[in-house]
């Protein structure tokens, strides 16, 4: 299984024509991935077989938002819910850099749509604290870039989850590198797929992967 991050409508469609399994819609790449236009995840999931989920972040910089931003938060992953979306991809950090369990847990049960911890993950200090704080929540799966620093350290996260949660590596992760993750035993791949100076989503490196996913 290969999930594609694509942070423009265009991205997105060229993925899925590509071969992506699963997208990721985003946009403002250069901020780390925004909430994308709802309007996008409609268009997407009127065309588009595989299946398409979305991030939910309203600005860039840290995880830990003013009750403002949670209602913004929630706002945003209802539009997305209704545009489509089949699982929303957000995280809450306290201000201690740990999972704020409240405000993720409710926000999973306000919109009933599955949920993925996004790279707020990386940022929290106890990982393994995390991914079983991550369970009680009700999050399905964490995305992590933990692999691109340490994969022994990736392999011991996935042990810790025991299947009760899915450990989902991106961060960084092409064809050239995509092995590695394979053979520790990672068959669902994240990846924006971007190469070249000009961070543009590649297309051929989509089909370079999936020779190996």
């Amino acid at each position: 299984m290969l999930e594609i991050a694509t942070f423009t409508l265009e991205d997105a469609f060229a993925a899925a024509e590509a071969g992506a399994d699963r997208i990721e819609v985003c946009q403002n790449y250069s901020e780390g991935g925004l909430t994308p236009p709802s309007e996008w995840v409609f268009a997407l999931r009127q065309t588009v077989q595989i299946p398409v989920i979305a991030i939910v972040r309203p600005r860039k910089g840290g995880f830990h938002y003013s009750d403002e931003e949670v209602l913004e938060i929630q706002n945003q992953g209802h539009s997305l819910k209704s545009a489509g979306a089949q699982a929303l991809v957000f995280g809450c950090l306290n201000k201690d850099s740990m999972l704020d369990m409240n405000t993720c847990k409710f926000l999973i049960k306000d919109w009933g749509l599955p949920a993925v911890l996004h790279r707020a993950f990386d940022e929290c200090i106890d990982p393994f604290k995390t991914i079983d704080e991550s369970i009680k929540s009700g999050f399905s799966r964490i995305l992590t870039s933990k692999g691109s620093e340490n994969i022994k350290l990736l392999q011991e996260l996935k042990i810790h989850a025991n299947n009760k949660i899915e450990i989902l590596p991106g961060g960084g992760i092409r064809s050239a590198n995509i092995d590695e993750y394979l053979n520790s035993g990672f068959s669902t791949i994240h990846s924006s797929a971007i190469t070249g100076v000009k961070n543009n989503m590649d297309p051929g490196e989509i089909a370079l992967i999936k020779l190996k996913v």
